[in-house]
Parts: C-alpha cells; structure tokens; sequence
C-alpha cells in the first residue's frame, strides 16, 4: 500500500507539467487562428504596442541614465567642472641663503643705574624728568642745604685764620725766632683747616645731585619739597647705547660663533624690520644646571621702538649656501613630518614632496623636490589638492601693486 501511494505522488507532477505544457502550446494556436483572422487589427494594434514599447524603454533607459550617472551630455559635465581656485605663484630660483642660530632675549641697557641722595635734607628743586635725555655730570635736583652752608662757612673762616697763623710762625721761623716745632704745629693745623673746609665744601656740592653718567632718565622717586635722607632713590637712568641681548646656547653651537660676529634683532615674528648687531661677549664657562653658554650681543643705535625691557628675536649668522635654489617659505604645507609644495602646470596643480635646507626670514634652500624655473603656489594653498584647477593671479597683482609690493603679501589669501 506503502508503495503505490509513494508512485502516485512521483507520477502527479509529471502529469501537472504535461498539462501546462499542452495549454500553452493551445493558447499559442489560438492567437495565431486570432491574428489570421484579424491582419489589420493585429497590425494596428501591434504598432501601437510597439510605440509604447520604445517610449517604456527611452524612460526605462532615462531613469537608469539618472540614477548611475549614465550619458554623455557636454553641458552636465561643464557643470560638473570645478571652478578654478584663484592663487598667486612664484618661481623657482637660485639665491644665496644664510644660516642662522635663533634664540629669545630681553633688551637691556649697557648700563643702569638708581641715583641716591648723598645727603638729607628737602627736595627744593626738580631740573629734569622722566623721559629726559641727561650728560654726565648734570644737575638733575637741588636738597637744601642750608646747614652744609653754614658749616662751609665756619671751615673757611678757621682755615683763613690758620694760614695766617702758619704765615706768621714761618716768617719768626726764618729769622729764628720760632722753633722747628712751633713751624711744624701750625702747619698742620692749617692743613688739618683746609681739609675740613674741602669736606665741607663737598657736602654742599653733593646738595646738587648730578647724573653719574649720560643717558635717559627712566623714574623720578621723590616731589619737590619731599624731605629725604642719605641713601634716598632720587631718579633711574639707563643708557641706551648699547642695548645688549644676552642670549644662550647649546655648548656645540657656540663653537660656530666668536667675538664681532654679525646678528640681527627683530622684536617679534611679525616684525618685518630687523636690527643689526654683534656679539660683544662670549662666556668662557658653560652653565652647570642648563649645558648653556651665555652669549652677549650688543644693537648700536637702536630706534626708539628698540627699549630696554622688551621681548626680542635674536639671529645669530654661522654660515651661507651661495646659488641655491630657493622658493618662499610661504609656499611651503607640512603635513607630519613631510613637507610639500604645490607646482602649477598649466591651469592644474601637482602635489610635490620637498625637502628644505637653510633658511632666512622670507626664503628656504630647496634640496630636493624641484627644478630651477618651476611655479610654485605662494598664496592660495590653502583649498587645494592633487589636480586641483588653479587662476594664477600674480601677472595681474604685479600689475596692480608692483613687483616690489610682493614681498608683503605673506599673509595675503585670495
């Protein structure tokens, strides 16, 4: 029983296809016997399904052509383009390039000083103030005074009347009628006189207080009319000429430098100007708690934005790379530890890797990585990648603000 059933099942879905099979093939023939009979419908009607048939496959294919970006139309790839990036470009040339040590420092004079009262008594008059420029031994303010006067006038008086006594034992004394002795006494009580009168003469001078050197008074301490006493701060002064910039450095580096070696001073990064010096002193021992050597160097005649007390950059030259190739250090972009440039080929850019060697404040010694006559972007990198397309602005620029201008433009974006 088992067995018939399990042959009736194989044998059902042969039967089932034979049917589909048979009932295709009839409807087949009946649409054929349809279209025999029917030519001119059939005919029109087949043209209208084909009509429909090449408008579904136009959308068919349109549809497809805008969701996988299909077609070759000129206008969608215009604006597909990209827009130019404006930039500004400069070229590859040879120059010479110094090497620098660059080290901090705060300006100070060469020499400073705080002028003291000498002696008590009241401020009576002020002859100068702060900001003044001073000579040496100018009278700068008057104490007093008054009793120093006084005593001035008693030492004169007594040594008046001891060198008349002195001239009187000298001539008895010549005609001997005064001892050895007698001479001797009053010559030293006249000299003992003159002394007191010298010291009182000074006390009364040091009632004028006087510049200890030339240079510009940086603080006034007292008023008019202030009563001081010895050893009272009267007035700073400072003498401008030198600044000195005392700077240290590695123990290695200082074997590059020796005594009249130039520098150049700048107050910051962003000052443009720079000032040049010298080194004035080398220290002979090295710094136990640092490895450090102190190096003085000396600005003559600096501006007056040049002030003692003020935060500076130091540049110390050690050596030059003559004829190098050299690009503005405005060109370069460092990524990590690489740095590149952007060299212009036609209206296209090409990322290039660099490598630097000395540098100043405006060029950098290009190694490896370029050739003389290359364009390189200068201003403008900031938006840019491989291929990018670029608006080399410069030709216009120079046009605009003169070649010379260029070299101010550091910071300039477009």
């Amino acid at each position: 029983m088992v067995a018939r059933l399990s042959g009736a099942r194989i044998r059902l879905p042969f039967a089932l296809a034979l049917l589909l099979v048979f009932g295709v093939a009839c409807q087949k023939g009946t649409a054929s016997d349809d279209d025999s009979s029917n030519g001119a419908a059939a005919s029109d009607s087949s043209d209208v399904v084909a009509a429909d048939a090449d408008s579904s496959a136009t959308s068919e294919s349109s549809w497809k052509d805008r969701l996988f970006g299909g077609g070759n139309d000129e206008g969608d790839e215009d604006e597909k383009k990209e827009p130019a990036i404006p930039v500004e470009t400069a070229e590859v040339a040879r120059r010479d390039i110094p090497a620098f040590l660059a080290s901090t420092a705060t300006l100070e004079p060469e020499k400073q000083a705080t002028i003291l009262s000498k002696q008590s008594g009241q401020v009576l008059k002020l002859r100068a103030e702060e900001g003044d420029w001073v000579k040496k031994g100018q009278i700068i303010a008057e104490l007093d005074g008054a009793e120093e006067r006084v005593r001035l006038e008693e030492a004169a008086a007594r040594a008046t009347g001891l060198k008349l006594e002195y001239e009187r034992v000298q001539s008895l004394h010549e005609r001997e009628m005064a001892s050895d002795k007698q001479l001797h006494d009053a010559e030293a009580s006249f000299a003992e006189s003159e002394a007191n009168r010298k010291a009182m003469e000074l006390q009364v001078a040091q009632n004028l207080v006087r510049a200890p050197f030339a240079g510009q008074l940086t603080e006034r301490h007292v008023d008019v009319g202030q009563n001081v006493e010895v050893g009272a701060e009267i007035f700073s002064i400072v003498d401008r000429t030198p600044l000195l910039a005392r700077i240290h450095l590695a123990e290695k580096e200082v074997r590059e430098l020796e005594v009249g070696q130039s520098i150049w001073i700048s107050r910051d990064e962003s000052d443009a100007s720079e000032h040049q010096g010298s080194v004035l002193r080398i220290s002979p021992i090295v710094d136990t708690r640092t490895g450090t050597v102190k190096v003085t160097c000396q600005l003559e005649n600096a501006s007056a934005e040049m002030r003692p007390g003020s935060f500076v950059r130091v540049k110390v030259q050690t050596g030059i790379h003559q004829d190098v190739l050299a690009i503005p250090k405005r060109a370069l972009v460092a990524e990590g530890a690489d740095t590149y440039v952007y060299r212009a080929e036609a209206d296209s850019v090409v990322k290039v890797m660099v490598e630097t060697g000395f540098t100043d404040s405006d060029f950098v010694e290009v190694v490896e990585g370029l050739e003389s006559g290359a364009r390189i972007v200068t201003v403008g990198h900031g938006g840019l990648k491989q291929g990018s397309r670029i608006d080399d602005m410069t030709a216009e620029i120079e046009g605009r603000y003169g070649e010379s201008d260029l070299t101010d433009t550091a910071s300039r974006e477009p």
